[in-house]
């Protein structure tokens, strides 16, 4: 059997009746090719299925194309999303992504970094929760002359580019939802301590409550030690366990919602006849919940396509800034807060 053999831009030339050199214009969007020209070279392209090759192309062209995304956790749902919709922008460029996982492990990081500059990576986008110390590696890249753009924190004024989602209006918005229901006993479960995304969020709750001349109670707030349906079944049982009253929750993430809906059920208090919860993020299955999760939703996607843009602006306009995006949170009200029963 013979093997199938790829197509090559000589083949392509011929065929549309054009130069390679045309041909070459046309893969690398140069404006000096005619509208004809060009739409008659794409469509045989299309016809042949042909692929430039990515090395003889960055040869060329000194360029590679090639993008470094560097991720804690591939499946966790706001970093699955963000990671498809920068891949969906990139590519409509001509990137491409290769990808690393972490897990939630900064130790690996360096690893990836070196593989990409070996590589020549053109830029890097990192998709993960940050320590709000954690700038080192990020400082280094940079001084090395590789575009960088980081989600997963916010710094204001930073000489880094960050693309976040306002988590500390996020949480005062969950938190004032229970508020206008008439709750003033409103316990939190939070992420994990050491991140800004759940020191934000905890910013947010306070400030709803001050804002309402409700007092932050220390025992109404619990830390779970991972973003996790366990964290928030076991932070739920320690809650029941310091037999402080109250009526609501903000979890300050949908999976920890989840796990403390549990806890409630076993001790038999029903939601949210007899507590209030209102989760974060908006994962899929909080709409199918029982009850569904009344929560916030983080606009992922455009998160992710925002990342992407500014990457590509930096790599390709050296002299663009560093800049600090924030996307707002959505309300989503669902079933499972109610108003005070009095």
């Amino acid at each position: 059997m013979s093997e199938k053999r790829h197509a090559t831009i000589d083949q392509v030339a011929k065929t549309a009746g054009v130069s390679i050199q045309t041909v070459s214009r046309v893969l690398n969007n140069r404006p000096d090719v005619s509208s004809e020209t060009r739409q008659r070279v794409q469509q045989v392209i299309e016809e042949l299925s042909y692929q430039p090759f990515a090395i003889a192309r960055g040869l060329a062209s000194k360029r590679t194309y090639t993008l470094g995304l560097i991720a804690s956790d591939f499946t966790d749902y706001w970093f699955a999303q963000v990671v498809n919709s920068a891949e969906k922008e990139v590519r409509t460029h001509g990137y491409f992504f290769m990808l690393g996982s972490t897990e939630c492990d900064l130790q690996d990081e360096p690893k990836y970094l070196r593989l990409l500059t070996e590589r020549h990576g053109e830029g890097i986008l990192f998709i993960r929760a940050s320590h709000p110390d954690d700038m080192e590696i990020l400082r280094n890249i940079t001084q090395s002359g590789i575009p960088v753009v980081t989600t997963g924190i916010y710094l204001p004024g930073s000489e880094f580019s960050f693309i976040e989602v306002d988590n500390v209006d996020g949480g005062k918005k969950a938190t004032q939802y229970l508020i206008d229901l008439g709750h003033t006993q409103i316990a939190m479960i939070t992420g994990p301590s050491e991140l800004l995304a759940a020191q934000n969020r905890t910013q947010g709750y306070q400030q709803a409550l001050e804002s309402a001349s409700i007092p932050v109670d220390p025992r109404l707030i619990v830390h779970g030690e991972a973003w996790l349906h366990r964290s928030g079944y076991y932070a739920m049982k320690e809650l029941l366990g310091r037999k402080q009253p109250f009526t609501a929750v903000f979890a300050q993430n949908d999976r920890l919602a989840k796990g403390a809906i549990s806890a409630l059920n076993e001790a038999g208090l029903k939601v949210p006849l007899d507590v209030s919860i209102i989760g974060y993020d908006d994962i899929p299955e909080a709409e199918f919940d029982a009850p569904p999760l009344t929560t916030m939703h983080q606009p992922m996607e455009e998160v992710g396509k925002a990342a992407a843009s500014l990457l590509i602006k930096l790599i390709e306009d050296p002299n663009t800034t560093p800049q600090q995006l924030l996307f707002n949170t959505e309300l989503v009200i669902r079933s499972s807060c109610a108003p005070l029963q009095k």
